[in-house]
């Protein structure tokens, strides 16, 4: 592939190859107070979740290894900035936990994504199973504050006669339509003509309905367990649809080659397909001094 890459200067977006830690702290020299949106989707601390860290990571622990990014995470906010956190049973209690103490109690809810729906999974392979089928997952928004923030209507499908519509409204606790595990696939498939480049994605139109929700058209996105590159999708699909100028900072590691070989080519290839007008710079780590 390419190893040329933009400079960042007046691009939508950036794209960081880093830990993600020493890239947030890098952040704070410039974005402290400034960011309007986070949407992570970080390791769910089972044995799928670890994709993309190394077992040392979790050395100490999982809350361990997330307290530093959050409380990064609560300085970077706006005052009515908002951070979407995906996460499974596993490590939600803990996770909660964790960010009414950074937050506050008041600022944090809980909302259940159903991450199955038999509108987006035709080309769904279902595991056997003798148990309760695990049909959703879960999404805490935390506010830094509560009271000072207001969210917009989302774009919510709805079926009327027999077929999908959108309607706005505001987002309920129970998120539905939005996609699922395996739309998610389906759309790097779209792009990379192979739905397994990446094995946890989250479906684009997901995190383009929380973008709207909490955010204006010039709200700064960023996602550091950017992965798939889906948050930085979600913006360009946004701005293309109603006009915005929003900006996006993606950050993720490059264990098993992720950023070079996932997150940057779908951003550019989704530029490509799709028509974007969106452009976006990359630092790479074995090019740039995060941390100076």
């Amino acid at each position: 592939m390419e190893q040329k890459y933009s400079v960042y200067g007046a691009n939508s977006g950036l794209i960081i190859e880093s830990d993600n830690l020493i890239a947030l702290e890098a952040l704070g020299k410039y974005y402290v107070g400034k960011i309007d949106i986070i949407a992570i989707d970080p390791p769910y601390n089972t044995a799928i979740g670890h994709i993309g860290y190394k077992d040392a990571d979790f050395a100490n622990g999982w809350l361990a290894f997330m307290e530093p990014r959050l409380l990064a995470a609560y300085r970077l906010l706006s005052q009515t900035g908002v951070c979407f956190i995906h996460i499974d049973e596993n490590e939600l209690l803990d996770l909660v936990t964790l960010c009414k103490d950074i937050f506050g109690a008041d600022n944090a809810n809980i909302l259940i994504w159903k991450k199955v729906d038999e509108n987006f999974d035709a080309n769904r392979v279902e595991k056997h199973t003798d148990k309760i089928r695990l049909a959703h997952e879960y999404v805490l928004i935390c506010y830094k504050d509560k009271a000072m923030t207001r969210f917009n209507k989302v774009m919510q499908p709805i079926l009327c006669n027999g077929k999908i519509k959108d309607r706005e409204q505001f987002l309920e606790s129970v998120i539905d339509g939005f996609g699922t595990t395996s739309s998610a696939k389906d759309e790097l498939c779209e792009l990379f003509g192979r739905g397994d480049v990446f094995a946890t994605p989250k479906p684009m139109r997901l995190i383009k309905e929380f973008v709207r929700a909490a955010g204006n058209r010039n709200a700064v996105v960023l996602d550091f367990f950017a992965g798939s590159g889906t948050t930085g999708h979600a913006v360009m699909d946004l701005n293309k649809e109603d006009g915005g100028e929003r900006k996006f900072i993606l950050i993720t590691n490059n264990e098993n080659d992720i950023c070079r070989d996932v997150t940057i080519p779908r951003m550019r290839r989704a530029i490509a397909k799709y028509g974007y007008k969106d452009s976006f710079g990359v630092v790479l780590s074995d090019e740039s001094s995060l941390a100076g």
